[in-house]
């Protein structure tokens, strides 16, 4: 062809060769991304290098954890100073924000710190143990309507696991607490299918009886009585359930039949509140004695409850009363910002004091220290 260069194949080979070079000389690195070099292909990626503090503080929340579930709280605590949940990952953070709670040193830091894992994990693995842990303690301070509210998220019919039971059995006794015993009667009939036969029958047998007897419904109160003589005669609400059916028996007009549970009381349990009460009705021991009660003014009572806003402790002191704790009172401190402390009982002994304190424990889930008269 006229004006056209004929070139040999050899040539062009060249010529592409060179051209390719000169391009990769302009654009240096633009072909550096057409793979590794042969050496590199098989050379394991360099590891993701975790920042140190992080994997420390992990480390730290894993040791925390396993010290708490062994039960050793102190050292669970020691191990959680310096631990920030929002310098950890997000899951991470979750489980340091619960477990800080759960261990805080006082009352109204663990409040505190479980609402603040509340709002900012609403949907978090912890929420209905966080949930429950407030409720107990709002109902502790004698604010039941927050504590109904708390535990709203608890639903009869729903609960399949012992957390959500026990849930059930506390948003009752919230309703019971605030003075709506018909409505916590009517509550607790409707959680018969979940709670009977599991681990919490036994309060919630009891409970159910306190609603039956405050509605002024003493034949409800004994049937479900009967149901915790019989299955758990010598259970940890065995006494208490004995006096209450006297109580019960004693409303229906069956005085006789209450003077004969009051003295089973007094012969099967001697060591419990209970028989201390039944005493002090002047019911005769298995000698046929007098049991006078315990003067007015004794030795000992136990403190539940230590506020720096007499409203609460009144609430707390009339709550203790309505559940028929004698005793009760709101002393108020010398501290330059006073401090309402609630105590309640008149003992000769510490035995009898810590009779009453265990009583609370159990029932209403509170912590107690037993101090001088």
């Amino acid at each position: 062809m006229v004006g056209c260069v004929r070139r040999r194949p050899r040539e062009i080979l060249f010529f592409l060769i060179a051209t390719a070079a000169g391009i990769r000389m302009l654009l240096p690195g633009a072909f550096a991304s057409a793979g590794p070099a042969p050496g590199e292909r098989f050379r394991k990626p360099s590891p993701v290098r975790v920042e140190p503090r992080v994997a420390m503080r992990e480390k730290r929340l894993t040791d925390a954890r396993r010290a708490y579930d062994r039960g050793q709280v102190e050292v669970a605590r020691e191990l959680m100073k310096g631990i920030d949940p929002a310098q950890l990952p997000r899951s991470l953070g979750e489980e340091a924000a619960y477990l800080g709670a759960l261990l805080a040193d006082d009352a109204a830091t663990s409040d505190r710190l479980f609402d603040e894992y509340l709002k900012n994990y609403p949907r978090g693995t912890y929420r209905r143990a966080a949930t429950l842990a407030l409720a107990r303690s709002q109902f502790a301070q004698g604010d039941y309507r927050e504590a109904e509210n708390l535990l709203s998220i608890f639903s009869p019919g729903v609960e399949r696991d012992p957390l959500g039971r026990e849930g059930l059995l506390w948003l009752g006794l919230s309703q019971l607490g605030r003075g709506d015993a018909p409505g916590a009667l009517q509550y607790f009939q409707t959680a018969k299918g979940d709670l009977d036969g599991s681990s919490f029958e036994e309060p919630y047998y009891f409970a159910t009886a306190e609603a039956a007897l405050r509605a002024s419904k003493p034949r409800e109160a004994v049937e479900a009585l009967k149901v915790i003589l019989a299955r758990h005669p010598r259970g940890d609400y065995a006494p208490q359930a004995l006096y209450a059916m006297g109580i019960s028996l004693e409303t229906m007009g069956r005085a006789a039949d209450a003077s004969a549970v009051f003295r089973q009381v007094a012969q099967r349990f001697p060591d419990s509140y209970e028989a201390t009460r039944a005493r002090d009705r002047g019911i005769r021991n298995a000698t046929g004695t007098l049991a006078l009660g315990l003067p007015i003014g004794g030795g000992y009572a136990i403190q539940v409850g230590a506020f720096t806003r007499r409203e609460l402790a009144d609430a707390l002191a009339k709550g203790l009363r309505t559940s028929g704790v004698g005793d009760v009172q709101v002393l108020e401190g010398r501290e330059a910002t006073p401090i309402y402390r609630v105590r309640a009982g008149a003992y000769a002994t510490r035995d009898e004091a810590r009779a009453l304190g265990e009583r609370l424990r159990r029932e209403r889930g509170f912590s107690y220290n037993i101090v001088p008269r």
